[in-house]
C-alpha cells in the first residue's frame, strides 16, 4: 500500500465531493496516526460541502453499546434539524492497534450506520483510524 503524505491540517475544510476526499479530510484533521485510545470522533459537514470545524470525541469501548450510540445520535438528530437542511454528520472510529478492518471495526460502523438510520440523522461514509491506516469501512464490509 502507498501512503499518500499527509494533507495540511487547513486542508481539512476543502470541498469534499467523494468518499477519498473525505478520508483526505479526516488525515488532514488526524495528522500523525497514533491513539491512546478508543474515540468515536464526529464533525459535521455543511451544504456547501465542507467540514464544520468543530471535531468533537467520544470515549468507546471495544464493542458497541446500542444505548450510548442511540444517546448520541438522538443528540445528533436534534442538532443536524437545528443547523438546517443539507448537513450531515461525518464519523471515524480510532483505536490503538494496526492491521486491517477488525470485526469489531465492523460491528461499530454496522451499529453506527443502523442508528443513524433509525433516528434519520444523514451520516457519510465511515472511516476507521488505527496506528496504521485510516480506511473506509466499505458498506459491503458492515455486518
Amino acid at each position: 500500500m502507498t501512503l499518500l503524505p499527509i494533507p495540511p491540517v487547513d486542508s481539512a475544510t476543502d470541498p469534499i465531493g467523494s468518499a477519498a476526499d473525505l478520508q483526505q479530510r479526516w488525515r488532514a484533521l488526524m495528522q500523525e496516526l497514533g491513539f491512546g485510545e478508543r474515540l468515536l470522533r464526529f464533525v459535521f459537514v455543511g451544504p456547501d460541502r465542507r467540514l464544520l470545524k468543530v471535531l468533537t470525541d467520544v470515549e468507546i469501548g471495544v464493542r458497541p453499546s446500542r444505548r450510548m450510540i442511540d444517546g448520541l445520535m438522538s443528540r445528533l438528530s436534534t442538532v443536524v434539524d437545528g443547523l438546517g437542511d443539507g448537513h450531515t454528520v461525518a464519523l471515524l472510529v480510532s483505536r490503538p492497534g494496526r492491521g486491517g478492518v477488525s470485526n469489531n471495526d465492523r460491528r461499530w460502523c454496522a451499529a453506527l450506520t443502523t442508528a443513524a438510520e433509525d433516528f434519520g440523522v444523514p451520516v457519510e461514509p465511515i472511516f476507521r483510524a488505527n496506528d496504521e491506516a485510516l480506511v473506509l469501512v466499505e458498506p459491503a464490509q458492515v455486518r
